[in-house]
């Protein structure tokens, strides 16, 4: 719990304070395994794509649910351009690993357009 949290939870009378702390905390909770739920969703569309290093540009090499990426940003300024962060991220959360293979010819596609191909 933060520091700015604890002090505005400090000057509420004991009974509502532990009411409204738990319901952080169940919140939170909440928020977590939704996230995670998320994270396996994107897991299981990248592994069903067959993607490729676009040459000049480089692959893709880690795919995080956006709620999960700016949770650790907080917590850890700047640790996603750690190259040892990632790594350890990578080990400890597989379902943010994306597969990509050597260089060739990719053709990236925005929502909502057809492959012409």
């Amino acid at each position: 719990m933060s520091d700015t949290l604890k002090e505005i939870l400090s000057d509420i009378p004991g009974e509502i304070a532990a009411g409204a702390a738990e319901e952080l905390a169940s919140q939170w909770e909440s928020t977590a395994i939704h996230a995670a739920d998320r994270q396996e969703a994107i897991a299981a569309a990248r592994a069903s794509e067959t993607l490729n290093a676009v040459d000049g540009i480089g692959y893709l090499d880690m795919s995080v649910d956006g709620q999960i990426y700016h949770w650790w940003n907080h917590h850890l300024p700047g640790c996603w351009r750690d190259p040892d962060f990632r790594t350890w991220f990578k080990r400890n959360f597989p379902s943010t690993v994306v597969r990509s293979g050597g260089t060739g010819k990719t053709m990236i596609l925005m929502p909502g357009l057809r492959k012409a191909a």
